[in-house]
């Protein structure tokens, strides 16, 4: 097989038909371009803006962001809760149903969405290097913010479905806590210091739900589990642990 026909083998073929007129959904080419827009402000013409420039205080900004992640995380949540798994899916290896039924449906689209949402995440980089905390974007925050959205897109690709949105549920959870936290934050240096010591428990909740993501998902490794997705469990488990290896803020 030559390049050509690969592509459209792994992009029209193997790939959930239902989901291929949807916006970002034709080809993976929007969204690199939204990612190579992405690493360029961040990396090179952001920091090149602010060399000589004050930092943006961004309060109003970064107060709105926060409330807007963490309620749209808890919409996802609900929605993908609500899409199967408080009827006829459990916990364990559930395959991906590419039906038009109703719940079937609305799960791809809430993982489209959840992809969406991935998205204005890398919103907290940008804001970063606006106010010049430049420590903070560090290379495994880019990389982790990178690769989260090419997971999303993969998975309302080829499984928007099944076992493959468990994972999604408690990384909603824990960003509905974590961007709450960083609502409170933003509020001022008072209410930092009444946060610090609860840093350690998100830290904590974060690798929790990396230790979920690797368990529920090696599932598809045993020969009777999704035969034709198995390496999505490669992928997914591989960046689990090296999230928690590296500790880095989701």
């Amino acid at each position: 097989m030559g390049p050509l026909e690969v592509y459209r083998y792994l992009i029209h073929e193997t790939s959930d038909p239902r989901v291929a007129e949807w916006p970002l959904m034709g080809s993976p080419f929007p969204v690199l371009i939204i990612l190579l827009g992405y690493l360029l402000f961040v990396l090179r013409i952001g920091p090149w803006f602010m060399k000589n420039r004050q930092p943006f205080s961004l309060n109003r900004i970064m107060l709105m962001y926060n409330i807007f992640v963490a309620v749209a995380s808890g919409f996802v949540f609900h929605g993908l809760l609500t899409s199967g798994f408080t009827t006829k899916l459990s916990w364990g290896c559930e395959p991906v149903d590419y039906s038009y039924d109703a719940e079937s449906m609305s799960m791809a689209r809430w993982v489209w969405r959840l992809m969406i949402l991935k998205m204005c995440e890398l919103g907290d980089t940008i804001i970063f290097v606006l106010r010049k905390k430049f420590n903070q974007s560090s290379f495994l925050h880019i990389y982790h913010h990178a690769t989260t959205v090419c997971l999303a897109w993969i998975a309302c690709k080829y499984a928007p479905g099944g076992m493959w949105t468990f994972i999604m549920m408690p990384n909603s959870i824990v960003h509905v806590i974590m961007y709450t936290y960083y609502l409170l934050a933003s509020l001022g240096p008072l209410i930092q210091k009444k946060l610090a010591p609860w840093k350690p428990y998100l830290t904590m909740l974060q690798l929790v739900q990396f230790a979920i993501m690797v368990i529920h998902t090696s599932q598809a490794l045993l020969p009777s589990c999704e035969p034709t997705r198995k390496p999505l469990a490669y992928i997914y488990m591989s960046q689990g642990m090296f999230c928690s290896c590296c500790n880095v803020d989701v």
